[in-house]
């Protein structure tokens, strides 16, 4: 529990260096089976000009050059907040074991309210991989008072 909160607290810290930098602020970590932070992915749509940038989608492209199926499937991808269903389809095609998240999409929606500007599907991260054949494990929410507040500035 407490490595929880810590790896989500930096994923948490990178949302806010990628709120910073002017993008949205989303951003998570690749920790391996020993516990060591591999990477981490900022989410970048506004200054790459990209709708797909998402924080964990960016952070899959770079770990899919570096890492196999297997060595990913003993991985876990903390996120600032719960995945959407591209992010969370990408993290089970990707072969990540376990994703583990701060702010809940319902906490997110109480925030933000349901008129964002983001297009967001209102589909939680377990619902889109009880739908897969691959196990992944989901723990969360965690710090979502921390992870609250980058939405709120």
């Amino acid at each position: 529990m407490e490595a929880h909160k810590k790896f989500i607290q930096m994923a948490i810290d990178t949302a806010r260096e990628s709120k910073r930098k002017g993008n949205l602020p989303f951003g998570c970590i690749l920790v391996s089976g020993n516990g060591r932070v591999l990477l981490k992915g900022e989410n970048t749509i506004v200054t790459d000009m990209d709708c797909l940038a998402h924080a964990e989608i960016n952070l899959i492209r770079e770990a899919s050059k570096k890492y196999d199926h297997s060595f990913m499937n003993n991985c876990t991808i903390y996120t600032s907040d719960e995945p959407c269903p591209m992010c969370t389809s990408a993290i089970y095609w990707s072969g990540i074991g376990k994703i583990v998240y701060g702010l809940s999409k319902e906490t997110y929606y109480q925030i933000v309210g349901r008129n964002d500007p983001n297009w967001v599907f209102e589909i939680p991260v377990r619902d889109v991989l009880a739908k897969g054949g691959r196990k992944v494990e989901v723990f969360g929410p965690f710090l979502e008072e921390e992870a609250s507040e980058l939405h709120k500035m």
